[in-house]
């Protein structure tokens, strides 16, 4: 599989008649070479409930341009009057869905079946714009496209494609954009041809995208609507953690998984718990698993921020370290692939999906969510405030967990509440963040005191000046994020940020 590229380009209506214009010297020090005419066969992927199109990916295989290539499309932003995507290519003759690109879709589609959903047929006339050292800068595209389902001829349709290669510019495309319109081309758009060939069901709103509440909304309905939110982060931040994106998605993933664990228990009494035990059990199988590489991350990136403070041989000696952290996170992160890769991880993604359907949740008739969720909200505000009263003066690391899980319950259900009590609600969600954030700053760090003296005393490679410099540093961290959680806990307790809750 290639590594993903970015594909940026604008699409343009053919409109009956449109002649292309002749775009040679249109943009400075840039000249036109005509290419072979292509005839394009793409069968486009997807669930029969279009799993994939409504979240503006596009899964295909095509031939006609070389050997057959399975190309996976991903949308990098909303769409605007041009189109960028991240696009993978696997050059495979199989007719079966290659397994790094199923891989990748298969928190989308989780259990259901992919399969053919439309023929594509695209008459290709191809032209590039090309530097004086022949390389290419743009390719322009002009589509004749026939669209098939079974057989039967849906759709035709003429489409024009701009797209920017490396070394264009963003002004330069403008510029050629302007040409084409000038000339009688349509209006920017970005659908993709396979969404405009199916036409309104692959329009639809993404299965994950969460609905707006009414004001008399029950509790059922503000949690699995919580549920849905929390679930497209999970997904959102699976996809990133597979295409190896930065590390805080391994976190994100961890904290939505908790959110929705912390959202059935909290509102258990509230809700038809029916199926809720299972689903909680199996959210705190993911969590560990995503905690297991988080903190591998964690450890890795503050051994090799102390390092940097270091000089001479130390560093040298601290290296041996960082080699270590190094190896524990390819590890964490082998063993996660293969968590997200399991059918297990795929039963509970699709048992998620049916919980965030009100109906799942609701026994029967229950009042307006905005009569329960003071009770509720109250009850989990005076549980954080006393575990951080019964704090001891030097509190341990399982003490600071203990404070944090009440948070972060807290902050949880504040989140469910959000939708209907507004800016107040979400405020005071914010605050709660920012004490976690200091709290999680204090257990890292002593986590990684901990980890680095276990390693020291088992191969004693490093050396006392070194690893005492190394622990002083997370302590000095630690010390201000102990200092730092007070303020921002301070903060919290103010009356106007509780009042939307409290009597």
């Amino acid at each position: 599989m290639t590594s993903g590229s970015i594909e940026r380009e604008v699409k343009l209506g053919g409109r009956p008649g449109f002649a292309m214009p002749d775009l040679d010297g249109v943009v400075a020090g840039l000249s036109i070479r005509q290419l072979p005419t292509l005839d394009l066969d793409a069968t486009y992927y997807d669930t029969a409930d279009l799993r994939l199109s409504r979240e503006g990916v596009s899964l295909r295989r095509r031939t006609g341009d070389g050997a057959a290539t399975w190309t996976l499309k991903l949308p990098l932003a909303p769409a605007t009057a041009s189109l960028r995507r991240l696009e993978f290519d696997v050059v495979d003759d199989a007719t079966t869905i290659p397994e790094e690109l199923r891989s990748i879709i298969r928190p989308w589609v989780r259990s259901a079946p992919v399969e053919p959903v439309i023929q594509i047929l695209s008459h290709r006339q191809r032209q590039v714009l090309v530097d004086v050292y022949g390389a290419e800068v743009f390719a322009i595209d002009d589509d004749s496209v026939i669209a098939r389902e079974g057989g039967e001829q849906i759709a035709q349709f003429r489409e024009i494609e701009i797209e920017l290669r490396a070394g264009g510019s963003v002004e330069q495309l403008e510029l050629l954009t302007a040409t084409m319109r000038r000339a009688g081309a349509g209006a920017p758009d970005p659908t993709p041809k396979v969404i405009r060939a199916i036409g309104p069901r692959a329009m639809m709103p993404s299965p994950l995208a969460p609905p707006d509440l009414r004001p008399q909304a029950t509790i059922a309905e503000a949690v699995a609507r919580a549920i849905r939110v929390a679930l497209a982060e999970m997904i959102a931040c699976d996809i990133g953690i597979r295409l190896g994106q930065d590390d805080r998605v391994v976190q994100r993933a961890r904290s939505a998984s908790r959110r929705i664990r912390a959202d059935l228990k909290a509102f258990r009494d509230h809700i038809d718990a029916t199926s809720v035990d299972h689903l909680r059990a199996e959210l705190q199988w993911l969590s560990t698993e995503l905690g297991e590489r988080r903190i591998a991350d964690v450890v890795f990136a503050r051994i090799t921020g102390s390092v940097e403070s270091l000089s001479g041989e130390e560093v040298d000696a601290a290296y041996v370290l960082v080699g270590r952290a190094r190896e524990r996170r390819s590890r964490a992160t082998a063993h996660l692939k293969d968590v997200l890769d399991s059918q297990r991880y795929v039963r509970l993604l699709d048992g998620l999906m049916a919980l965030s359907d009100p109906s799942s949740l609701s026994g029967g008739e229950r009042p307006p969510a905005v009569e329960s969720i003071p009770e509720v909200m109250d009850l989990l505000w005076r549980r954080a405030r006393r575990a951080v009263k019964n704090l001891p003066k030097r509190p341990s690391t399982d003490d600071i967990r203990g404070v944090r899980k009440q948070l972060s319950v807290l902050r949880s259900a504040t989140l469910v509440a959000a939708p209907l009590y507004g800016a107040p609600a979400s405020e005071f969600a914010d605050r709660i963040q920012r004490v976690n954030s200091d709290l999680d700053t204090i257990i890292d760090a002593r986590y990684t005191e901990e980890w680095i003296k276990d390693r020291d005393a088992r191969s004693g490679s490093v050396g006392p000046a070194v690893i005492d410099r190394l622990v002083a540093a997370q302590i000095v961290e630690a010390d201000a994020a102990r200092r730092a959680w007070r303020e921002s806990w301070d903060a919290c307790r103010s009356r106007s940020l509780t009042r939307w809750f409290r009597a």
